[in-house]
């Protein structure tokens, strides 16, 4: 067995690395803020933050200085061990909020499903590998669709919608890379058009509805149903250019923003350093999401070039999701800012991820041509 060495992290791409950092620093900041409103000030979750934020750095190297192409042997085992998680969280895991998607122990909770993220992605990116100039075929689809069905069933019996969302995406966006023919998308965007109202009518729960209707009707009840994204638009509209200032926006420190270490987490940033910071943050959002697909391109294998891409394609629904969501334009799913929101799941997915953009990166530049 090769021995593992740090010298792979010489060839980092370290303007990738450098955004990253500034969004952790994002979310460290905001955390240290709504911990310092409370009274008194309660430091047990931004401790825990720094805590996982200690093991997922770990995690990121490990993930830097394997050679990423050893995981294409491991994807059947990734996809099993994904399932097994999901279905160990439904039958172990405890429920907070009405989703029984969390082990806790130790009083640390870790949420499965966000390392089921990067388990999927490994996945899929081997078949795709293996498959993709024949994914004109209809079987290929579908056998990839129902491996795609059966996290998702799992996912949806928690109930996380938000998340099964993120992994119908990754399928989805990382089909579009395949030899896909543009009729098979047509037709496959329709099915998934009938599924979503069959699933609106039959499958969602009250709350679930609720929160879809309030994309529609979010000023119909500003006490009631809306009451999150209401709070959380006024909160970003007050930040206007340059913010309140740390630990000064009012939403924020009174408490009216629902979820301030998680949902809403941007809402705060919005508030308290204004429009300039957001173009800060969604600035280095989009220098991560731009490096790593022109990594993808200029990977020296398949494997590598699905494998960020689909790192690439979760990142990016999760912030389309929750800037949305905070803005009023999706429905509240509970999807985290990648690198930003408190937890410690999606902290140690997001920097387990990014170690394997960097992996790829460093192999496209030391492997020889």
């Amino acid at each position: 067995m090769a021995k593992l060495s740090l010298r792979p992290l010489a060839h980092l791409d370290w303007l990738l690395l450098g955004a990253s950092i500034v969004l952790v620093l994002f979310g460290v900041i905001a955390l240290a803020s709504v911990t310092i409103a409370k009274s008194p000030p309660d430091w047990k979750t931004f401790t825990h933050q720094v805590v996982f934020l200690c093991i997922g750095i770990v995690f990121f190297i490990i993930a830097t200085v394997v050679d990423y192409r050893v995981l294409r042997g491991y994807s059947t085992l990734a996809y099993v061990a994904a399932g097994a998680l999901l279905i160990a969280v439904l039958i172990f895991g405890t429920t907070i909020r009405s989703t029984t998607g969390w082990f806790v122990f130790a009083g640390f909770s870790f949420q499965p499903v966000e390392l089921v993220k990067i388990f999927w992605i490994i996945a899929f990116a081997a078949y795709l590998a293996r498959y993709g100039r024949a994914f004109d075929q209809w079987r290929h689809i579908l056998i990839s669709g129902g491996f795609a069905l059966g996290l998702i069933g799992l996912i949806m019996l928690q109930p996380d919608l938000g998340s099964a969302l993120v992994v119908g995406g990754i399928f989805l966006g990382l089909l579009l890379t395949a030899n896909i023919q543009w009729k098979q998308v047509l037709l496959i965007f329709l099915i998934l058009a009938l599924g979503a109202v069959f699933s609106y009518f039959f499958l969602l729960r009250g709350y679930q509805k609720d929160r879809i209707r309030v994309l529609f009707q979010a000023n119909s009840d500003p006490q009631g149903r809306g009451y999150n994204t209401s709070q959380a638009m006024i909160a970003i509209g007050s930040g206007q250019l340059f913010g309140h200032g740390f630990g000064q926006g009012t939403q924020s420190q009174l408490n009216f923003i629902p979820e301030q270490q998680t949902d809403f987490i941007f809402a705060v940033l919005a508030e308290e350093f204004g429009f300039v910071g957001v173009l800060v943050l969604l600035g280095s959002f989009g220098i991560v999401l731009v490096r790593t697909m022109a990594i993808a391109r200029q990977s020296r294998d398949d494997f590598g070039a699905f494998l960020c891409s689909g790192i690439s394609i979760a990142i990016a629904i999760h912030l389309l999701i929750n800037v949305g969501m905070n803005m009023g334009l999706v429905p509240v799913t509970g999807i985290p800012l990648p690198f930003v929101s408190a937890g410690g799941s999606s902290l140690i997915s997001s920097l387990i991820g990014l170690g394997l953009i960097q992996s790829v990166a460093i192999r496209r530049r030391t492997m020889p041509t």
